[in-house]
């Protein structure tokens, strides 16, 4: 809108209301997040050069499910088969570790701690998705955030959220397909800049003690 590409929210309401059917990678559910819709997840982040005269947003989206599907669908076929996960599993677990992580060394060790606490049918407790549901990218997470009524809100709904909650980047992608199989169970990033792991819930207290000051 800045640019003057288009008008504010027209993006918005194209993902959400245009027609999108060709792509039939795209998840046929009908619980996702409104504010996402279907392409929450799938819109592959790269930089995208456009002729300002020519653009338009449908295009444009169109060319960033392109991508996606060329990147992941195909390019990494073989990974997801491997996986014995379905794609949307995968790039939703994906959305949760490029919003848990911020480094490509953190991802993988991250994403074995949440496939491992899926596979254990423990709740994954990611914070990120009641920030996703409720639009509350930074400000503190209160009790009643908490307490949200969502299959998003992964501290009262166990398993994976419905859908995507980012669109995540091809190494969390990576990331989600090859975990890393650790002993750690927990981890959190303190305000001392590091993630800290712990195998026991105990461990993981006395982490938050230690470094969330």
């Amino acid at each position: 809108a800045e640019k003057g590409l288009a008008e504010a929210g027209e993006p918005m309401r194209c993902a959400r209301e245009c027609d999108f059917a060709t792509f039939d990678f795209l998840p046929m559910r009908t619980d996702l997040a409104d504010r996402g819709g279907k392409l929450e997840g799938y819109l592959y982040p790269d930089t995208y050069f456009v002729v300002v005269d020519e653009f338009q947003v449908k295009f444009f989206l169109e060319r960033l499910l392109g991508t996606f599907r060329q990147r992941v669908v195909n390019d990494m076929a073989s990974d997801i088969k491997a996986s014995e996960h379905s794609l949307h599993e995968i790039v939703t677990m994906a959305s949760l570790i490029e919003e848990e992580t911020r480094t490509d060394a953190e991802r993988p060790v991250v994403s074995g701690i949440l496939w491992k606490r899926f596979d254990a049918e423990m709740g994954l407790g990611v914070d990120a998705a009641v920030r996703y549901i409720i639009d509350k990218p930074t400000a503190a997470i209160t009790q009643a955030d908490l307490n949200t009524d969502s299959p998003y809100n992964l501290r009262k709904f166990r398993g994976l959220p419905p859908g995507p909650i980012a669109n995540p980047s091809l190494s969390s992608i990576e990331a989600a397909l090859k975990p890393k199989e650790t002993e750690y169970w927990y981890y959190l990033h303190g305000t001392d800049g590091q993630i800290h792991y712990a195998v026991t819930n105990d461990e993981h207290n006395q982490n938050r003690a230690r470094y969330l000051r």
